[in-house]
């Protein structure tokens, strides 16, 4: 088939896409993925490592194979004399079951509890809770995307916890069930900084002190020069502004919660509303040190990651 003819039979299947509804849409997105051959989590992970190519140990590309365990094969460095695997240090070192690692991605991909997953993987509770930290810890505070466009950006509040613990490590009195934090103060919580752009980018961040310094440290380096920053009145946002050559549109509660009709901070308030009430209702609260891998699920929910997708966040690769 010459160029030309191809390009019009490509033309028509175009057009025959945009004249379908979304559900055949759908139908036909369906169609295509079933006839595609699905690569197994091992071959996954074995493309990854072969585009690294080096030792895990002293990054040495000086290696040949030793053997294999299972499926799995093995390597051994000519300069460290160290053996090792696709997965070593990575934080799916040393885990089992990888047959049933996918099912587990796609637990995490329609964002399910512990003992959901746990029941649908037929594993052990631990196991699952294990799992869910070792895939979000390479993706916790690790960003591929910039910010640009119409950038939106907020902060929020969350109370200190140490669920889980068996001691707290504050001389603070147990809540139960949560308890009731005094919102009017900042004493017993946590700062969270999330931002969004036009391009459906996001950013975040737990914040060690809610100051001016922390805010510009997690968020200037990702905004692109010449972009529209859009804050609520806090001045942290004016000197960011400056410093990334963006025009700033500051939405003043009770005064102006939109300008022009295009610049606001609903969309970034919505996001934080979704990410507490999943946090508070669907997970009944985290640990606060566990808090920057729930912020990385929520984006690569947000992302719409699908389940060998968020394999792959978990191995260290990006999308």
């Amino acid at each position: 088939m010459d160029t030309k003819s191809f390009v019009n039979q490509l033309n028509q299947i175009t057009d025959t896409l945009l004249a379908m509804t979304p559900a055949q849409r759908e139908v036909v997105h369906r169609s295509i993925q079933a006839t595609q051959t699905e690569i197994t989590v091992n071959e996954l992970f074995q493309s990854l490592f072969n585009n690294l190519s080096q030792c895990p140990h002293c990054h040495s590309s000086h290696f040949k194979k030793w053997g294999r365990a299972g499926e799995t094969q093995r390597y051994y460095c000519k300069n460290c004399q160290k053996t090792f695997n696709n997965k070593t240090n990575t934080p799916l070192a040393k885990l089992r079951k990888c047959h049933i690692w996918e099912k587990y991605a796609g637990c995490m991909e329609l964002k399910l509890t512990l003992r959901e997953a746990a029941s649908i993987c037929n594993i052990n509770l631990k196991t699952a809770f294990l799992w869910r930290h070792r895939f979000l810890m390479a993706q916790s505070g690790k960003y591929a995307d910039k910010l640009s466009g119409i950038i939106e950006v907020d902060e929020f509040f969350l109370a200190y916890s140490e669920k889980g613990a068996k001691k707290l490590t504050t001389k603070r009195v147990a809540r139960k069930r949560g308890g009731n934090v005094d919102k009017r103060t900042k004493e017993g919580q946590v700062a969270v900084l999330l931002s969004t752009d036009s391009s459906n980018h996001m950013i975040d961040a737990v914040l060690s002190n809610d100051t001016a310094s922390e805010i510009k440290l997690h968020l200037a380096p990702h905004i692109i020069e010449n972009s529209v920053l859009c804050s609520d009145g806090a001045w942290a946002y004016v000197n960011i502004a400056k410093t990334t050559h963006c025009d700033h549109k500051r939405l003043i509660s009770g005064k102006n919660r939109v300008i022009d009709k295009i610049y606001h901070i609903q969309t970034v308030n919505g996001a934080i509303a979704h990410f507490k009430g999943w946090i508070d209702v669907k997970m009944r609260g985290v640990a606060t040190k566990y808090l920057p891998h729930y912020l990385a699920w929520f984006r690569e929910s947000h992302s719409k990651l699908n389940s060998q997708q968020i394999l792959q966040f978990a191995y260290g690769g990006q999308q």
